[in-house]
């Protein structure tokens, strides 16, 4: 598990006793200000526990729907417009418009720690989106994922979620790509 600086602070400890943690091995730094209870830590729990308004899309949560089968970074995160640039080499930040940015976002515990994550309805919208944003190898197979697991999706959320969108082509491309009408 990992905790900031901050939380541990909450609990009770002093900064003597979280430097005596480390030194002991009950906590490992990670970084300035985190900390983890295991020498192995999720990249995808520190970065959720750093930014917790951010919400993950694209191949990061294609990965955690198990859509793909690599995360590799850059981990592609959404926040809104107005918020601070992240200064992180493995972070791949998306500025939404504040319109935009809470369509879809859910909080789900994932291994075991919680995320905020587009639905796969707001998925696969963000996907089609940004088809030339993705490598072509990735953006394929989550388009053969997503049409593998299409019965599964709510088609009238998928409508409902389009509609906010002023780009014409979504709507033409999931369905000669996913749900293969014309």
């Amino acid at each position: 598990m990992i905790y900031l600086y901050t939380d541990l602070t909450k609990k009770g400890l002093s900064d003597y006793q979280i430097k005596k943690m480390v030194k002991d091995k009950k906590l490992y730094m990670i970084m300035k200000g985190a900390y983890s209870t295991k020498e192995e830590y999720n990249k995808l729990e520190l970065i959720a526990k750093k930014h917790p308004n951010a919400v993950f899309t694209l191949s990061t949560a294609c990965y955690c729907y198990g859509l793909v089968k690599k995360n590799n970074p850059p981990y592609y995160i959404a926040t809104k417009q107005k918020d601070r640039k992240i200064k992180d080499d493995d972070v791949k930040q998306i500025f939404m418009t504040d319109s935009l940015y809470d369509i879809g976002a859910n909080k789900i515990t994932y291994q075991g720690f919680n995320i905020m994550i587009y639905d796969l309805e707001r998925l696969l919208i963000e996907v089609v989106r940004n088809k030339v944003n993705l490598d072509y190898d990735i953006y394929h197979e989550i388009i053969n994922s997503y049409k593998r697991i299409k019965r599964l999706l709510n088609k009238n959320k998928l409508n409902d979620y389009i509609v906010n969108f002023k780009d014409s082509k979504i709507v033409d491309r999931i369905n000669k790509e996913v749900f293969e009408t014309i």
